[in-house]
């Protein structure tokens, strides 16, 4: 919270980790470093992931298909809370 409210009154230097729709990997949704500004979400620091050891590597591909089965549950939940348009 602190780091949204120094964002907005301008401080250009704000980091924080954000569970985001992303496309630094193939699942639709990831954790990722951002950047944040007065608008909010101003950039999304991807270099991270091109860091990864070997090791590290290796662990999130294992972690991959677990991460998408996490995900699909939670869309299909955001679906099904959805509130009808109104007409």
């Amino acid at each position: 919270l602190e780091s949204s409210l120094r964002a907005l009154d301008g401080d250009t230097d704000m980091f924080e980790c954000s569970y985001i729709q992303s496309e630094l990997t193939e699942l639709p949704f990831f954790a990722s470093r951002v950047k944040l500004g007065k608008q909010g979400i101003e950039a999304v620091v991807g270099a991270e992931l091109q860091a990864l050891t070997e090791y590290e590597q290796a662990a999130l591909e294992a972690l991959k298909p677990e991460l998408k089965a996490s995900i699909g549950k939670g869309v299909a939940f955001a679906n099904k809370q959805a509130l009808p348009a109104a007409a």
